[in-house]
């Protein structure tokens, strides 16, 4: 699957470029802490799309500016609406109440657990031992790591392809972009690109260009 991320900063905005995004992707990413005064009714909102429902924490280089039982509420709400996906983060204290939450009520959202690093790309044993710790937790596990050199593109699609259909895994920054064009191949549940220069992450690579060099290589999409 291709993701695009929605980085609009009022809820309005956000549901067009939804649409419109939509059109050449398979799903899209609600980034909410980039928006301002996000209300559960707007959750609501943003679920009835295929979608990755992100309340990305300051702590973890996100932009929320509420508090964290604001940020959790609007998680649940996320989850009380069958959103298709929610990004939850392995620091988060209580991811575990999260996922408990969704299981208690029968939601059939699946979660993302999610790691990032925007320094470096962990040894292969680290980067594993997060992998093993996030599907304790959640359905998914997502890493994204800063690429520093070609050891780090090799760590990440071992990783990648030994937990292959139960993991979203990124390099970031240019010397990361061939995990974002190999990891589907490689059984990354999906990979981020860019639309028009908007993008969420450094590396992202624009949609037409991943769809063509996808083309050129016989690459198919990992639904």
């Amino acid at each position: 699957m291709i993701c695009l991320p929605v980085v609009e900063n009022s809820v309005e905005k956000a549901l067009k470029v939804a649409e419109e995004y939509l059109k050449v992707s398979d799903i899209v990413e609600f980034r909410v802490d980039m928006m301002n005064n996000v209300k559960e009714e707007d959750i609501e909102k943003f679920s009835k799309y295929p979608c990755i429902i992100t309340v990305r924490p300051k702590w973890e280089g996100g932009f929320w500016k509420g508090s964290e039982e604001e940020r959790l509420k609007l998680l649940k709400k996320a989850i009380e609406c069958n959103a298709k996906f929610v990004d939850i983060e392995l620091k988060e204290k209580k991811n575990k109440d999260l996922v408990n939450f969704r299981n208690e009520i029968g939601s059939k959202t699946k979660i993302i657990i999610s790691y990032h690093d925007f320094e470096k790309t962990p040894s292969k044993k680290e980067l594993e031992e997060v992998v093993e710790k996030a599907l304790e937790l959640g359905d998914i596990a997502k890493f994204a790591t800063m690429v520093n050199d070609k050891k780090d593109v090799l760590k990440i699609l071992h990783t990648i392809y030994k937990y292959s259909g139960n993991i979203i895994g990124i390099g970031m920054g240019e010397k990361g972009k061939l995990t974002r064009i190999l990891g589907i191949y490689f059984g990354s549940v999906l990979t981020f690109a860019s639309y028009g220069g908007k993008s969420s992450a450094p590396g992202q690579i624009d949609v037409f260009s991943l769809k063509e060099i996808w083309k050129e290589l016989g690459i198919d999409k990992v639904e």
